[in-house]
């Protein structure tokens, strides 16, 4: 074999290399184009859902919050119109998926109305106890969908 200056060998090493260097970067670009795409795309059902009971929580705390003595019956019927509100959004972001939590905090929140009008219309010790457990069950039945929920978030 001939000897060859080093300047030679370096010269020959870096047109060997080229190519080499060359299919790598065009290895690492398809590698990474393919990753991209393989991605799910961004999702906004999540983090809408996640919102929404966020804003459902926010509301039932306001009615679980409210004292009930005299002049406590016209607070909750306000808070509990935010809590309906609310509740449909959960309901039209979650779709099916929560249907079971959403129709127990459905019922929940109807059934805190109805002792509220209850205790509005014949107000009495019982009627206000009503309307306390009624309370506590809405908060109860909220748990339970934002325990469902969590996974999700």
């Amino acid at each position: 074999m001939p000897k060859r200056s080093g300047s030679t060998v370096a010269a020959m090493m870096k047109r060997a290399t080229a190519p080499i260097v060359a299919a790598g970067l065009l290895l690492m670009a398809t590698i990474t184009a393919g990753c991209a795409q393989d991605e799910p795309p961004a999702q906004d059902e999540p983090a809408a859902i996640c919102s929404a009971v966020d804003s459902l929580k926010a509301s039932v705390e306001d009615v679980t919050n409210v004292d009930l003595d005299q002049g406590a019956m016209a607070d909750l019927r306000d808070n509990l119109n935010q809590v309906q509100s609310d509740l449909g959004k959960v309901k039209d972001d979650a779709k099916d998926e929560y249907a079971t939590e959403i129709d127990a905090v459905e019922q929940a929140a109807a059934s805190v109305g109805s002792s509220v009008e209850a205790a509005t219309t014949s107000p009495s010790a019982q009627a206000i106890t009503d309307v306390g457990t009624a309370v506590q069950a809405l908060g109860a039945s909220l748990r339970a969908l934002d325990d469902a929920v969590e996974s999700t978030c």
